[in-house]
């Protein structure tokens, strides 16, 4: 059942605010929202706040239902025999990529500096099997993972993050570098044909981890602190050549931009005031966009994060 936009709620959208009624969040469904941009909370402790704009809880979603995902994220026993794990295995211990941060503290807060090799269940979706209690990085107090409650939250059953394919910061500065007019119609055919930048279909749950990342067989999301990675520089909170890989791969976001552009382009020029004009946007090209850069993703060097292996592919190396 649609839930109506109240006057205090985040709007999903970037443009005129006669676009704010096009937004639209739906309650425990992952379908028919239309939404453009980040706001609000993406919290799923708990399994609180199953609506449209969550991207953790469409990211949660998708790994449950799609095959492949869900096959990766479960592969972790054989992956542990993996001969790419052996080093992993016989220290006998998985080493997190936790890090620490200017100010003395750890990245993640409530995280840890070892994982214990997990047994069958432990890392599911929809798992644990069993309550599973350990150490914080501090080596003091412990916190415990809820059976049931993999992936609820960023270190649940390790350090995960749930990753736009097409980032939503990437989405919006192109569509708004169209300038204000186009781009608000690119918004407005886009929210009424019930594009969803958070729709599961555009989110995939990815290992932080090094290690973790290695023995399932992805790879990581951020170069972080690791001392692993050639060609890139170290980035704690974003990929910027993923970005652009995402740009500017063949019918990526550029060239899908362009065909939206000569679309709106005849009724650009509408007057200041007026309804913004309707056009007609196939979002199916956003959404094969979304399905190319996901089969990228899976079919990369495990391990390796996703801007050096972003590099290597656009420099041909």
């Amino acid at each position: 059942m649609a839930k109506k936009k109240k006057k205090d709620e985040p709007e999903g959208h970037f443009g005129d605010a006669l676009l704010d009624d096009l937004h639209e969040r739906l309650q425990g469904t992952t379908e028919n929202g239309a939404c453009l941009v980040f706001h609000g909370s993406a919290t799923f402790i708990e399994f609180r706040n199953k609506f449209t704009c969550n991207y953790r809880y469409q990211g949660y979603e998708q790994a449950k239902s799609h095959t492949a995902i869900k096959n990766t994220l479960h592969g972790y026993m054989t992956g542990i025999e993996h001969e790419r794990s052996k080093a992993i295995k016989d220290r006998g211990h998985i080493v997190t990529s936790a890090y620490e941060t200017d100010s003395g503290g750890m990245k993640p807060g409530a995280y840890c500096i070892d994982l214990n090799f997990p047994n069958k269940g432990d890392w599911d979706v929809g798992g644990p099997d069993r309550d599973i209690t350990r150490l914080k990085y501090n080596g003091r107090s412990t916190t415990t993972i809820k059976k049931g409650h993999n992936f609820t939250r960023e270190t649940w059953p390790y350090w995960n993050n749930a990753h736009h394919l097409i980032s939503k910061g990437t989405f919006k500065n192109m569509i708004l570098n169209e300038g204000p007019k186009i781009s608000n119609i690119i918004q407005k055919a886009l929210l009424t044909a019930k594009y969803n930048i958070h729709h599961k279909k555009n989110v995939l749950l990815m290992p932080q981890d090094k290690e973790v990342a290695q023995i399932l067989g992805l790879p990581r999301h951020l170069v972080l602190k690791e001392e692993d990675q050639q060609e890139v520089s170290k980035q704690c909170t974003s990929h910027p050549i993923y970005d652009r890989l995402v740009r500017e791969t063949m019918k990526g976001l550029r060239d899908i931009l362009s065909e939206y552009r000569e679309l709106c382009d005849p009724v650009k020029d509408y007057p200041d005031g007026h309804p913004i004009p309707d056009v007609n946007l196939d979002k199916s090209k956003l959404e094969e966009l979304s399905e190319e850069l996901l089969n990228l993703i899976l079919g990369m060097s495990p391990g390796a994060p996703l801007d050096q292996q972003a590099h290597r592919r656009m420099s041909g190396s």
